[in-house]
Formats: C-alpha cells, structure tokens, sequence
C-alpha cells in the first residue's frame, strides 16, 4: 500500500529482498486501478450493509489512497479518520488490520501538516500490534523502527538511534537477523545524515557502517550492498565522482533487475520556517508527480512532470527537477525488451500546523501554519514500466 509506505529511507530499499525471506509483509492494499467514484461506491455499499471489520477497513485504505493520488489529502485523512474511530476497538481481534489503518491514517496526518498528531498516531499503530501479537513478532519490530523513523524527523536523533539499537538486539535475539540487519541499517543511515552537521556522530556511523559491512551469510548479501550504497552516498556529499564510481564498481549488482537510489542532491526549500496566523482549513495541498528515467548505468536520462495541483510554486519545482537530473542511481540488469528503467514519484509541499499565540491579538490558541513548506516524498511506481520521458535538461 503506497499510502502505508508514506516514510522513504533511501538505502533501506536494497535490503527488501533479504529482509523478505523471514519478514513477510502484514496486510497491505495493493494498487488495482479501480476509480475513484468505483473505490467511493464500494466504501458505501460496504458500510451500508454493515460489511465487517476487515472488509471496512479494505475498502476504507483502498478509497483514501485514491483520494490522495487525487491529491484530496483533507478528504483522504477524513476518511482513515472515521474508519480508524469505527475499528480501533478490534485491535485485539485484528491486530495487523487495525495497525495498518492507523499507519496510513498517522502518514496522512503528517503529510497534511501535522506530523506530531501523525506520531502520536504511529505509537498507537505500535499498541495495536502489541495488543493482539507477542512482542516479538517481526510487525511488532516493523513498527517500532517506523516509530524511530517519526522520532528521527523530529529531530530527537539520540532516541531514535535507541529505538534502533534496542530493535536490533532483541531481534537478534528473537531469531529474526534480517530484522536486526535491517535496524542496523537504519541506524547507520541515521547516524551517517546526522553527522554531517554534527561530527560527534562520525565516530558512530563509521562504527554501524562497519559493522553492516561484515555481516555474514548469503541471506544478508543485500545488507552488505546497502552498506556500499552508504559509502557512495558519502563520496556524493564530498563531490568525488571518481570515489563514486569506484564504490559503484565493487557492488555486486547482478541480481538487481531495478535502479536503487544511491545519491540525490539536498533540496533546500527556506532558510527557516516561519508561521503566520490561519483561519479555516488554510491552503490545500501542493503536489506533483514526477517520471524519472534512468539508464541501466545509473546516470539520470530524463523526466517528466506528469501532473500537478493548481497553484504550486514554480520555484519549488525546478528545485525539486533540478536535484533529480543530477541523481545517482546503482547500476542494474534492464528486463528484455525494456533498455530504460521508470520511476513515478509524488512530492508534496507540507506546510505543518500547530497551535500559537497571535502577539498582535494576545490570543493563545490561534492555529498557525508554515510560511514556507517541507517536502514530502513518495514512490508511486506501477509494476510496468512507462513509455520514455523527456531530457532531464528539457
């Protein structure tokens, strides 16, 4: 379900194949090209004839992630709302169900502006889980990084890093070493974007990236492949093309049939954030999707916008454009018949919310909201690919 999978680590994907041998996804919704209007007559056909729990929360994600593909957030976070306040009491009963409704429900939250409601959300996913699981159940595990993730987001680095830690170790010890594996990579890629603007973490990351590199087993081939894509992440933020080049060469990518992301440049959209006094439900969201094109080398051969909501700011986009033609990607094996690899992507523009103090009414429940946006990003990828793209000059 892509609205489940709403947080993008960029390393973490080369380690899905591994991780998949003894971490069987929970209940997901899978993309069936069913309409708008088709998804919103199911939901209403389902809970007009009291369909059951499960079937309510079916057919209640597969609607809400229309409706966000539409780029109707507000009517997408309604609708996990209400699911989530019809079924939440099953969580017992339907443990996974119920988790993965308040997961889509919690990354909606945070994408419309919200992100420390959208936590909050993500803890109660991880309750869910433990209420109707053993603790030491790969989802329960699952969660408590993407939890982690939402910390690490917030800046509250040193506790996620321990969310991570304690992830690792007690997966390991549960007997699930693609769990831990996958902790350890996450960790690592924490501590590696932190100690670029905080060198007391160098000494951390060279440790974690160390030990991902030494991992042992066929059944974590993929890990040590991360660890790889790590070190040319490294190599792209000190400009060394060269370095890249070399890393790239010594990955073992023969089983790799789709490009990974290796390297984009950072996209910064303000200097600082900023907020200003908001009435009603403020602007709606700014959106687009963009195609990549990437050659089985890894280099970006192109892209195109394919759509976008009205109003959006130009100068964002070609931020957004501008970083994608200069992305790296690893090396991979094009299927027969397809010499060019596709990505679809959905960024979004969130500016977050809270509640202030207007200084110039002296009140001090006044809903604020960002003067300037944070950007949010999500792979929309179809299983087939599209026909080519424009030049990424173009």
């Amino acid at each position: 379900m892509r609205l489940i999978s709403l947080a993008v680590v960029t390393a973490t994907a080369l380690a899905s194949q591994a991780q998949a041998q003894d971490v069987q996804q929970g209940h997901a919704i899978v993309v069936t090209g069913s309409s708008l209007k088709e998804t919103e007559r199911q939901l209403r056909l389902c809970l007009s004839g009291q369909c059951d729990p499960r079937q309510d929360i079916d057919a209640s994600l597969a609607h809400a992630e229309n409706l966000f593909l539409a780029g109707n957030y507000a009517a997408a976070r309604e609708t996990l709302a209400k699911s989530v306040d019809r079924n939440e009491r099953h969580r017992r009963t339907l443990p996974v169900e119920v988790s993965d409704l308040q997961r889509a429900y919690g990354r909606m939250v945070d994408v419309s502006g919200q992100p420390d409601i959208g936590r909050i959300v993500q803890i109660d996913a991880l309750d869910s889980l433990k209420a109707g699981l053993g603790r030491k159940d790969y989802r329960v595990f699952q969660q408590r990084m993407l939890v982690a993730d939402q910390f690490a987001q917030a800046g509250r680095i040193r506790l996620a890093e321990d969310m991570y830690g304690a992830v690792e170790r007690k997966a390991a010890s549960a007997g699930l070493p693609q769990v831990s594996a996958y902790a350890l990579l996450r960790r690592a890629k924490l501590l590696g974007s932190v100690s670029q603007l905080r060198p007391a973490y160098r000494s951390q990351y060279r440790a974690a990236l160390g030990r991902l590199e030494k991992l042992k087993g066929e059944e974590l081939a993929q890990f040590r492949v991360a660890a790889a894509v790590l070190r040319a992440q490294d190599a792209a933020r000190q400009n060394d093309p060269s370095k890249i080049d070399a890393i790239v060469a010594t990955m073992d990518v023969s089983q790799l049939k789709r490009p990974y992301l290796i390297y984009a440049p950072v996209i910064e959209l303000q200097p600082a954030p900023s907020r200003m006094p908001v009435s009603g439900a403020g602007r709606p969201a700014e959106w687009a999707d963009v195609r990549v094109t990437v050659r089985p080398d890894g280099r970006v051969d192109g892209y195109e916008i394919l759509r976008q909501s009205g109003g959006i700011d130009e100068r964002l986009m070609g931020k957004v454009t501008d970083s994608i033609a200069h992305r790296r990607y690893t090396p991979y094996t094009p299927g027969k018949g397809k010499p060019l690899a596709y990505r679809v992507e959905r960024f979004s523009f969130v500016k977050d919310w809270w509640t202030g103090e207007n200084k110039m009414s002296g009140n001090s429940r006044v809903r604020m909201q960002n003067v300037n946006a944070r950007l949010a990003w999500l792979d929309l990828t179809p299983e087939e690919s599209l026909p080519a793209s424009k030049s990424a000059g173009g």
